[in-house]
């Protein structure tokens, strides 16, 4: 992960309003997925498949929805650094690629 021109690219987004917090959090958390799935951003970011894949495990990994939603963010706004756009919801990737889940 290119961890100084993420956050720099976090500090000049207009979006951010608590800069100093928000991208602290993002940028640590990103540095988290990293390490805990053992993977390098720059290499899952570059592949849409590989991107899919990582947000599933982040979100079976850490069961609450708040908490995975968390890190999930910070993996897309990698994304969007790295790409100029953003990765579309787990749902509407899966509905574009013909991916069917079974409904328990």
């Amino acid at each position: 992960m290119r961890e100084e021109e993420f956050r720099n690219y976090l500090i000049n987004n207009s979006d951010i309003k608590s800069k100093v917090k928000a991208v602290n959090s993002r940028v640590s958390r990103a540095l988290m997925v990293e390490r805990e799935f053992n993977v390098n951003l720059d290499d899952v970011v570059k592949n849409d498949e590989a991107m899919y894949h990582l947000l599933l495990q982040i979100q079976e990994k850490f069961s609450d929805k708040l908490y995975h939603g968390n890190y999930q963010n910070a993996v897309r706004k990698y994304y969007l650094f790295v790409n100029g756009k953003e990765f579309p919801r787990l749902k509407q990737y899966e509905k574009t690629r013909g991916i069917y889940k079974h409904v328990k």
